[in-house]
């Protein structure tokens, strides 16, 4: 049974409760994401031991295990890189192919990322052994912060600019489902000082529009194009009529920095870390909300779950300084809160992996990091009204810990038959939205589809 199929299936009120949450945050900061560092640190390494020890000195006594690690995942990594060249190739490049011959791509390059994804598992009797560390820090100083940042303090116009010339998009070959079409979409981007591509996956009706739309946007370390899933909501909702457009986020999936896991710049390099998720992936939403209006020519909704709410709701406040095709016409936040450093200080899930102290270590002060609100809260009014905001929440978070959520639903107004209070927690609540269709029935109904 599969993960989609397990989690509508009766057997899901089995774990979809609270306890499941409380051993999933030990479980992501002591197995996960250290097996995550040591699979990086092995993709970077490639083939090479000497190299992956000096990254994971842990490993210094065990060079057997190093070199077994390593030989288990190179082969994974080769696979992917084939896999993955082909399906660029067909789905973008000039060699024509039918929807057969497409769909097969696609099926080979998602057996490969998840067989990639996988091999986290090579290292996991060395961890065993000799713990490895969850993530590889690099934060970055205020001085460092507020010469790539500081400029954006200046005012509300400031935080997130937004120019009304959309990059150039390219959209790939589609694949024809069962009531849907798959597609990919690409454009130039920057992240930081480097240059970076947006990515997105668009599930669209078949069929002629107009068609509603809805840009949903992950939480940190989701990686879905490389954990392959079959079945879904998106797909739910694209056979129910609505489009839903999936971008990678910066930092994770095709653009996770070599040497990297997914998500882990975001942590690793303190504020500055999430100052450059958030400045490239908020104008990215924009910039996707300009291109949905335009190709699709309905309502455009933009949503997210966990790191991805944080994102809207920036979205959400930086739009009403935004030129009008690039304004969301609804919001759907799962998961949020309306203070990143509370998080940072107060959650759960940072504080297993020790963020606030690695913080501290680099000079930051409560006051220092107060300074940064601007740029990481939505500190101003919501361009998009209330009755058009969908919230889901769970009263037992304790990772975007829930009096902030709700705090921010009470100043923004989101009430009634548009918040969905759950007594579950951070990741049951969002999991429960594959049995749950109440939240996007309401979403739907915001958008008349």
């Amino acid at each position: 049974m599969g993960l989609s199929a397990l989690l509508r299936s009766p057997l899901s009120s089995l774990f979809l409760r609270p306890a499941f949450d409380r051993a999933a945050v030990p479980a992501l900061a002591r197995l996960y994401f250290p097996l995550s560092r040591a699979w990086a640190a092995g993709l970077a390494a490639e083939g090479d031991a000497d190299h992956l020890i000096a990254q994971l000195p842990s490993l210094e006594l065990n060079p057997r295990a190093a070199r077994r690690a390593l030989g288990r995942l190179a082969p994974r990594a080769e696979a992917y890189g084939e896999a993955a060249n082909r399906w660029e190739e067909g789905l973008f490049g000039g060699a024509m192919a039918g929807t057969a011959g497409l769909a097969a791509l696609e099926q080979s390059r998602a057996r490969a990322a998840s067989s990639l994804m996988a091999g986290r598992l090579a290292f996991l009797s060395p961890h065993l052994r000799t713990p490895f560390d969850p993530v590889s820090w690099s934060v970055a100083g205020r001085d460092e912060v507020m010469a790539r940042h500081g400029h954006r303090l200046t005012g509300p116009t400031a935080r997130f600019p937004m120019e009304d010339v959309p990059p150039p998009f390219e959209e790939s070959r589609s694949i024809e489902g069962e009531g849907f079409s798959t597609s990919w979409l690409r454009a130039p981007s920057t992240v930081g000082d480097s240059a970076d591509t947006l990515w997105a996956r668009i599930d669209r009706p078949l069929g002629r529009g107009p068609h509603p739309v809805l840009i949903f946007t992950h939480g940190i370390a989701m990686e879905t194009e490389f954990w392959h899933e079959l079945g879904g909501p998106a797909q739910d909702l694209a056979a129910a009529g609505l489009v839903v457009v999936r971008p990678e986020g910066p930092f994770h999936g095709r653009r996770r920095p070599r040497g990297q896991y997914g998500g882990e710049p975001a942590w690793g390099r303190g504020p500055l870390g999430l100052l450059d998720y958030f400045e490239a992936h908020v104008r990215e939403l924009g910039i996707l909300i300009a291109w949905a209006r335009d190709t699709f020519g309905g309502p455009v909704a933009v949503g997210g779950v966990s790191l991805g709410a944080l994102t809207v709701q920036l979205v959400v406040t930086a739009a009403s300084h935004w030129p009008a095709r690039t304004r969301p016409d609804a919001a759907f936040l799962v998961t949020t809160s309306d203070s990143i450093m509370t998080m940072v200080q107060d959650g759960s899930l940072p504080a297993a992996l020790g963020v606030r102290a690695k913080i501290a270590e680099s000079g930051w002060t409560d006051e220092s990091l107060d300074e940064l609100s601007p740029l990481l809260d939505p500190v101003d009014l919501p361009a998009v009204p209330a009755h058009r905001i969908v919230m889901v929440l769970g009263r037992r978070d304790s990772l975007t810990p829930y009096p902030q959520g709700e705090r921010l639903a009470r100043r923004w107004g989101v009430s009634g038959e548009n918040l969905f209070l759950r007594d579950l927690g951070h990741f049951t609540a969002s999991l429960s939205l594959y049995r749950d269709s109440g939240p996007f029935d309401r979403l739907r109904a915001v958008l008349g589809c």
